[in-house]
């Protein structure tokens, strides 16, 4: 192939930001200085140093670089000590308000929540919120509240705001390296009880004109303006949740998110138009402008990305593209490799934290799989007998074969090579989005999104009505045609990448070895990958059971709620699921069941419902639509009520029944009566968990009454390894009673950070330290887990934030 020129600057650059940006603490940025010019010396010393010095100095600028960012990044946010403060401010709404249905402590529903981000005007006190990005939540607005609060409008605020901060799991979405990517200085909530908000004026903007394109788009009245909102203005925010879970079970919801498909789908008619226009412009001129197309293919990429809302993946798919039309330009010959990591490096630039995100991944690696997909391939005509025809149907014939032969292989190439990034990110992947791509993406860049985009721009004519509705009538053939089970519905293969990490290597090094060309030696044998994690995707070999014995129990980071998973070899038993919102999030769905598929694990054995209370059972459905769960333990006529939700079985904890899942023994302490409606705390199931010597012991949220009696009713109980603080660490619980019955070696608490309800209590702690037990908190660690070992004296505990990214750790 030869040394290409600049290829190895931008290869070093990239391996620079790559690899300090994903170091557990960033470098500081003197000491990080003073070894690149250590390196640069060393380099300069060698015989190869007029490679090696640029490779050098390429290197440090992108160390320096992400570390750079990534330190600004960090002081940009809240103080610890400003954590849950109350201010009134003057600000700006940035975005366009999202509108959920409120949701009550047991799941009522209770008004309406509206979700915004806001720019904090350079008026306000104190100094260090000035400017400032926030992303606030106003509950249970009143109806007036959301006809006036509109992107673009300027407000007086009372808010309490607390610092960036996220549920930190295995394998879940990462919330708060999401708002540090987005610039977010602090997180909050509107109180109108300490302070009147008011409007106090509007500025026109960006933000402005997307409110009235929605305003306008909302009032047609059209049956899919849900997906119409999102198509051309990014907003996913009133998306049903049986659309989001069809598109998802299609392999279609890329459709939907705002990318590099849609910006080439807007650019690439727009430089059809340019080209058309530049030759009619060359007739009277006497030559064709050559920048007309990249210029008017960019401003209507641009328009259309800053319509859109300007999402980070759109802003990739605009760098790609110029560096396209400056290649083009210029009529340089890029080499696929040297195009390919300039978009890399100028979006790594422009955007240093962006490989932390999915997105990333997902753009370069399905631009990369046609760039090694096709290289080399050239389609050679058949010899024929007689010379082919030569006729305008003849040729119009064979360029649709060809155009189609590419979108066939171009559809294929993408969805070998995201199978694992969606397996890595999304815990599974559409078996049938090839087919359903097929359909859906030229149709959406031929029939709808053209019509949807013209119509937006001409709205409130009757011209504009009329392309709406027939955008509006394709949108609804299409979305019948992605749920209609006679075209075969939708097929999503849940399931994880289990393993450690030179087994996610060898998968990739397979899939690579795939889409080499045809004539590379040994290139069939590449098959034998993607079948071996076919098979492991159908649970015929699930490379995770250790070859020790070992029992896993984890305490999830659900934020103020609780969900635990106790796994050993090929079972998982789940106590209780953490909460739920009402606007669809679920920590059943979002947080339980990826840690479990990411582990490797296709169903629930055991689902314990320890009682009502919407922190502790508000993630059920979330939890049950992402797994099948085998059978479910409720207290009382709970148990009775959730029995219609669930296929599996489902029976009554009762004081004094024993069970068995696995090598796990079960035995239920508390209630002592199936009478009961299982809504209470002092109904909660309270659970003994043995295996082989080791004891866990689950209690739900009861309080020091029923902690006495169950020192009462088991007076010889023998002290346990571990325990899952009753109530979060209430005051109400956690009695002296319980540490003298208990003896626990190690104490979990699963709590929200700096909750208002101040959990877990100062004097609680203090009492589970005076009778020396370890002590871990989910608000602190992130999700806590406790290994035991066949055989091992101690337990080893890891915490997500030890093992998380620079930010979870800081």
């Amino acid at each position: 192939m030869g040394y290409i020129p600049g290829l190895g600057a931008l290869a070093a650059y990239i391996f620079g930001i790559l690899s300090c940006g994903s170091l557990p603490e960033l470098p500081d940025l003197a000491r990080l200085a003073a070894l690149g010019v250590l390196t640069v010396v060393l380099a300069a010393a060698l015989p190869w140093r007029r490679r090696l010095v640029p490779l050098a100095l390429a290197g440090l600028a992108g160390g320096l670089l992400v570390s750079w960012q990534g330190h600004h990044a960090l002081e940009n946010r809240l103080p610890e000590h400003a954590h849950g403060s109350d201010f009134t401010l003057p600000v700006r709404i940035d975005s366009l308000p999202a509108v959920s249905e409120s949701r009550g402590r047991f799941g009522q529903g209770a008004g309406v929540d509206i979700r915004f981000s806001a720019k904090i005007l350079p008026t306000a006190e104190p100094a260090h919120l000035r400017n400032q990005r926030v992303e606030l939540t106003w509950y249970r607005a009143a109806p007036d509240v959301v006809k006036r609060l509109k992107g673009g409008s300027v407000w007086s605020l009372p808010v309490r705001l607390k610092q960036p901060r996220g549920s930190v799991n295995p394998h879940g979405f990462d919330y708060e390296g999401w708002l540090l990517r987005r610039g977010i200085y602090a997180t909050g909530y509107v109180r109108p009880q300490d302070a009147m908000p008011r409007v106090i004026g509007g500025t026109p903007g960006l933000t402005a004109v997307r409110q009235w394109f929605r305003d306008g788009l909302s009032s047609t009245g059209l049956g899919q303006s849900e997906l119409i909102l999102a198509l051309v203005l990014g907003d996913r925010s009133a998306l049903s949740r049986e659309d989001r879970q069809r598109l998802r079970d299609t392999g279609t919801a890329h459709l939907i998110a705002i990318s590099g498909l849609h910006v080439g789908m807007v650019a690439a008619p727009a430089a059809l138009l340019a080209s058309l226009l530049a030759r009619l412009v060359g007739l009277w001129l006497g030559y064709a402008p050559r920048l007309l197309v990249p210029g008017l293919s960019l401003l209507a990429a641009t328009s259309y990305v800053l319509l859109a809302g300007a999402p980070l993946s759109a802003q990739r798919a605009l760098v790609m593209l110029l560096v396209f039309f400056l290649a083009w330009y210029w009529r340089r010959r890029f080499h696929a490799g040297l195009g390919f990591g300039l978009a890399l490096a100028l979006v790594l630039t422009l955007q240093p934290l962006a490989f932390h995100g999915p997105g990333f991944w997902l753009s370069f690696l399905a631009v990369g799989a046609l760039l090694i997909g096709f290289r080399g391939r050239y389609w050679l005509p058949k010899p024929r007998s007689t010379p082919a025809p030569d006729s305008p149907v003849a040729q119009i014939r064979h360029r649709l074969s060809e155009r189609l032969r590419d979108l066939l292989r171009s559809q294929w190439l993408i969805g070998v090579v995201l199978v694992l990034p969606s397996l890595a990110f999304f815990h599974g992947f559409s078996i049938s989005g090839f087919v359903f791509n097929l359909v859906a993406i030229p149709w959406m860049a031929i029939g709808i999104l053209p019509l949807l985009l013209v119509g937006t721009l001409s709205l409130g004519t009757s011209f504009g009505q009329y392309l709406l509705s027939l955008a509006n009538t394709q949108l609804e053939a299409l979305m019948a045609m992605l749920g209609n089970p006679l075209f075969g519905g939708g097929a999503w293969l849940s399931g994880g990448l289990s393993g450690s990490g030179w087994l996610f290597a060898l998968y990739a090094l397979g899939i690579l070895w795939v889409l080499l060309p045809a004539g590379v030696p040994g290139r069939g044998l590449g098959w034998i990958v993607p079948a071996v994690l076919l098979a492991t995707m159908a649970g015929q070999w699930i490379p995770r059971s250790p070859a020790v014995p070992v029992l896993e129990t984890t305490v999830l980071d659900v934020g103020q709620g609780l969900a635990v998973v106790l796994r050993n070899n090929d079972q998982a038993l789940v106590y209780d699921t953490g909460p739920g919102s009402g606007e669809g999030w679920s920590a059943g769905g979002q947080i339980v069941a990826p840690f479990l598929l990411g582990e490797g694990y296709r169903q629930v054995d055991l689902l314990v419902l320890s009682h009502g209370d919407s922190d502790h059972a508000g993630g059920l459905s979330g939890l049950t639509e992402s797994l099948p769960v085998k059978a479910l333990v409720a207290p009382g006529r709970l148990a009775a009520r959730e029995a219609a939700t669930l296929d599996g079985g489902v029976s009554r904890c009762l004081a004094g029944q024993v069970g068995r899942i696995g090598n796990m023994r079960i035995e239920w302490l508390w209630p002592d009566s199936s009478d009961v409606s299982g809504e209470e705390n002092d109904h909660s199931c309270v659970a003994l968990v043995e295996w082989e010597e080791r004891r866990i012991l689950l209690t739900g949220d009861i309080s020091r009454s029923v902690e006495r009696q169950l020192a009462l009713r088991y007076p010889d109980f023998a002290p346990v390894d571990l325990l899952v603080a009753p109530h979060h660490g209430s005051r109400s619980s956690s009695s002296e009673a319980l540490l003298d019955w208990g003896q626990p070696q190690v104490v979990v608490f699963s709590a929200g950070y700096r909750h208002h309800f101040g959990h877990p209590h100062v004097e609680v702690v203090e009492r589970y330290q005076r009778h020396g037990s370890r002590i871990f908190s989910t608000a602190e660690r992130g999700a806590v887990t406790i290994q035991w070992s066949s055989g091992a004296a101690e337990p080893r505990i890891l915490s997500a934030r030890d093992k998380g990214p620079f930010w979870v750790r800081h």
